[in-house]
């Protein structure tokens, strides 16, 4: 993982440039850098605009386009449903943190399988499978809060 943020200067061509280390990378390679935990920021060569949301929501589109898709039709018209929606400031930092908690189970479970066994296969990782359970356990209380600030869910006495 690195420390310091790679900037990538995105062309009116669509060539993008890696300003460390001076040359020219393609989308697969942005990728890379993100599945590697590298810190980007992509701008515009010519303004400075911040560009790297285009380029990730690019990159999303690309794997979605793929053979298995993470979301499903379902899921994207829901999504596309809560933008305007006061709900929409509340549930970004819900799933962001939702997907961190993933994320640190997800990295317990591939350390403790050593690369052996698919992260997604709690039976056959012996002691990953409690860290499943946490996961879900926390995933759910998080759900249930924030389902409760939002008034759907009554809070508990």
């Amino acid at each position: 993982m690195s420390a310091e943020k790679r900037i990538i200067k995105k062309y009116p061509n669509r060539r993008l440039y890696d300003t460390a280390i001076s040359g020219y990378i393609t989308v697969a390679e942005v990728k890379q850098m993100v599945l590697e935990y590298n810190d980007i920021e992509v701008v515009d060569a010519k303004t400075g605009e911040d560009l790297t949301r285009q380029v990730l929501l690019q990159i999303l589109l690309e794997e979605e386009a793929g053979s298995t898709p993470l979301f499903s039709n379902d899921v994207l018209n829901q999504f596309i449903r809560l933008y305007g929606h006061t709900s929409q400031s509340m549930l970004a930092p819900f799933f962001e943190q939702n997907m961190k908690i993933f994320q640190e189970w997800q990295k317990r479970a591939q350390a403790q399988a050593k690369g052996a066994t698919p992260w997604f296969n709690p039976f056959a990782m012996g002691g990953a499978a409690p860290s499943l359970a946490e996961w879900q356990k926390q995933l759910q209380q998080q759900s249930m809060q924030f389902w409760q600030s939002m008034g759907v869910v009554p809070k508990d006495k």
